[in-house]
């Protein structure tokens, strides 16, 4: 899945169907088309991870001039090009370059960045043996969070994995 712009050919702006993003992309891939699916780092399911930047939406064209785009509509995984009336939508290369490095940007995103959890919240452990006590949070770095808690009438910072922690 790479992005290539060394031609003339337009890229095409597909709309897949919900969720299957990344299978509209591998099949697409197999009948030759160029495709790109732009990703930044997000928080998912009490992890991060690479998400479509776009959800529903990838790019694509053919990987020749003479290669159709009818078959597009009958790929598993997508609903079809986006058309403004009869005519299919475009995106030139300027536009999509400046869309590739702002993909880059959000791929290396610091966690703190898309983080949920910010310095001053207040947060629920909801695993292992601190479950069920609350804290504030301290400092956030690499999927690890600060949380300043109150234990045997002190106050301590603990660190632990973003996975434990809710937002209360």
């Amino acid at each position: 899945m790479t992005l290539i712009s060394d031609d003339q050919r337009p890229w095409y702006v597909c709309h897949t169907k919900p969720k299957q993003e990344f299978r509209a992309a591998e099949n697409l891939d197999r009948q030759g088309y160029q495709i790109w699916l732009p990703q930044m780092m997000a928080w998912q399911r009490k992890k991060s991870l690479l998400v479509p930047m776009f959800p529903r939406y990838m790019f694509l064209r053919p990987a020749h001039a003479q290669q159709s785009i009818a078959p597009i509509r009958s790929t598993l995984g997508v609903f079809g090009l986006v058309r403004f009336g009869m005519e299919p939508a475009v995106i030139r290369d300027p536009t999509l370059q400046s869309l590739r490095a702002l993909e880059e940007q959000l791929r290396e995103a610091a966690f703190t960045s898309f983080s949920p959890f910010k310095q001053g919240d207040r947060v629920l452990i909801v695993d292992g043996p601190f479950k069920g006590l609350e804290g504030i949070v301290s400092s956030v770095a690499e999927e690890r969070v600060s949380v300043l808690m109150t234990l045997i009438g002190r106050e301590r910072s603990l660190e632990f994995p973003a996975a434990m922690l809710k937002v209360s």
